[in-house]
């Protein structure tokens, strides 16, 4: 959703009633394409967010808290050194482009931090007093751009112009020229014809006049091009006053549109906000928690992945052990077989022919002999190699069960990842992962200092019972062994990954089956069985779990337990979460 030259004037005009000869405090350099300013004016402090992501370009005003590397990035320290202490003396909009420039003054030196909002070809540029590139938040060279190039030194150029009117310098001589002899839809005279101004604002032009934004230019009568022109002075008039009424068209949850002012040709719901920077903090909100949360799923889920990989490594090695010692009573039978016929046998032989009395057939087989060792030295080589590889089964044995537990403590720990919704979720299963020495710890900490661990979900079932769900394998532990009351019912996905679910009993009354039910979909629904069907799960009171001495976060056994079978449904969970 782009921001167009419109939605930027009204941007402008709340950062230059806010931040004018203010003084920059601090710079930060959160994210790769993202830099934020604390400034200091009439003895408030604001935070000036500029983006020059490819999804999510723009400026604004936040009150979003960000988290900064402990190393700040190079051009951070760049902004650092030119802008730090540095006073915000202008903020302008040439020529009604989706560019702002914020002169900066500092030491009697003056600089231009500029923002272009061009999509994925955004950037954030620095320039010294006589308009040459200090650097770029992304450097363009020749090879990425024959056009227009941007990196230290270079003298700074504003993007290729279009052949485009400012709507702002128009007379009414003007608008009939540029848009005569157009013929498509009447909304593409607007916007093909004129700066700054993006589809949703010329189909909202063109519509306020009384013409369907789909009507042909060319079709237009005379009192229709009259009609359009006086809206579209109109707009101007509103631009030029900065009278802006920053919207949001919502569907369901979902932000349909943003704009300087509500749009009547849409049917979306309408929510209105006192500025801009309220708007795009409750727009970017979702865009960029969304970017932190894919980021940090990434992160997380390939350190368990790379885990698992070696988990099934050593598991395929030691199965193919496995196999070999399984071989151990052939050794033993071979030893034996030599004792039985010892006097028919000589240093020296390479291999004895004896009848095999193991097999019900009584066939003959062939021995292998070491030809320097005695035919007695012969079978306690083969009476060693027995007792060895019965040693070795028993020991793979041990370490295949302890690599199925880890597999699945980590299969676990990768749906917890993979169904985390909240930031603090990525903080819990981080921590849980240092604490299980899967993460090396880099911060300094204070003794015993750990991430705290954060409360269940929280749903209430149609018959007004609470139901709780543990959204990772430390708060698994925490709820069925803190929370949890011995009489309490506890549910979980049977042979699968998933959340530990309880349902909190009422005094000793007994749990309707509605509720069991609900409990059990949810239980599903938070499980590696969220998309299938039939999905089986085990319900048993929690005086009936038990936790084995050392075993991994959320590993539990139990006992006396029932199964329900349940298909996931996430209506009925948005509906418990919201009782």
């Amino acid at each position: 959703m782009s921001l167009d030259g419109i939605m930027l004037a009204a941007i402008k005009k709340d950062l230059k009633n806010t931040l004018l000869n203010g003084r920059i405090d601090k710079i930060y350099q959160p994210e790769q394409y993202l830099i934020t300013l604390l400034v200091r004016n009439n003895q408030h402090n604001y935070r000036l967010l500029l983006s020059a992501h490819p999804n999510y370009p723009g400026v604004h005003l936040t009150d979003r808290d960000f988290e900064n590397p402990q190393k700040a990035p190079d051009f951070c320290m760049l902004l650092r050194k030119y802008l730090l202490r540095g006073t915000i003396t202008a903020i302008e909009q040439p020529d009604f482009e989706r560019i702002l420039i914020f002169e900066i003054l500092l030491y009697g030196q003056r600089y231009n931090l500029i923002i272009e909002i061009m999509g994925r070809h955004s950037n954030i540029v620095l320039l010294d007093g006589d308009g040459f590139v200090l650097d770029a938040i992304k450097r363009v060279t020749s090879r990425i751009s024959r056009e227009r190039e941007l990196f230290p030194g270079i003298n700074y150029k504003y993007p290729p112009a279009q052949d485009k009117l400012n709507p702002l310098l128009l007379e009414e001589r003007s608008f009939e020229k540029k848009t005569r002899g157009f013929n498509q839809e009447s909304y593409k005279a607007i916007m093909y014809n004129f700066r700054g101004i993006g589809p949703l604002s010329a189909r909202e032009i063109v519509y306020r006049a009384g013409i369907k934004p789909e009507k042909a230019f060319s079709e237009l009568t005379e009192r229709e091009k009259e009609s359009l022109l006086s809206t579209f002075m109109t707009l101007r008039k509103n631009i030029l006053q900065e009278d802006f009424q920053p919207a949001v068209g919502l569907e369901g949850d979902s932000i349909a549109y943003i704009s300087a002012f509500p749009l009547t040709h849409r049917q979306e719901r309408i929510l209105e906000f006192q500025d801009t920077g309220k708007l795009l903090d409750f727009y970017y909100e979702k865009g960029i928690k969304n970017r932190q949360i894919d980021r940090k799923k990434k992160e997380l889920a390939s350190i368990v992945e790379s885990y698992l990989e070696k988990n099934h490594r050593k598991r395929d090695s030691f199965l193919q052990e496995l196999e070999i010692g399984k071989n151990a009573e052939e050794f033993k039978n071979s030893g034996e077989l030599i004792i039985a016929n010892i006097y028919q046998l000589k240093r020296g032989m390479t291999e004895a022919e004896v009848i095999d009395y193991y097999d019900p057939e009584q066939k003959r087989i062939k021995i292998k002999l070491d030809p320097l060792l005695s035919p007695a030295d012969n079978a306690q080589r083969y009476f060693k190699k027995y007792h060895k590889a019965k040693k070795s089964v028993k020991y793979l044995e041990e370490q295949l069960q302890k690599l199925k537990e880890e597999e699945d403590y980590l299969e676990n720990v990768l749906l917890n990842i993979e169904q985390a919704e909240e930031l603090k979720d990525f903080e819990e299963i981080r921590e849980e992962l240092i604490l299980e020495d899967y993460i090396k710890d880099r911060r300094k900490r204070k003794p015993k200092e750990k991430v705290q661990v954060q409360a269940p979900y929280k749903f209430i079932s149609s018959n007004g019972y609470e139901i709780l769900v543990g959204r990772n394998n430390r708060q698994n532990d925490n709820l069925s062994r803190k929370i949890a009351r011995k009489n309490d019912l506890w549910l979980h996905v049977k042979d699968l990954p998933g959340s530990h679910v309880i349902i909190r009993r009422k005094n000793k009354e007994e749990i309707p089956e509605e509720t069991i039910k609900e409990a059990a979909i949810v239980a599903a629904y938070y499980s590696k069985g969220r998309d299938s069907e039939n999905v089986p799960i085990d319900y048993t009171l929690v005086k009936n779990l038990r936790k084995p001495k050392g075993a991994r976060p959320g590993l539990v056994y139990y006992e006396n337990y029932q199964t329900i079978h349940v298909n996931p449904d996430k209506g009925l969970i948005n509906r418990l979460k919201s009782s």
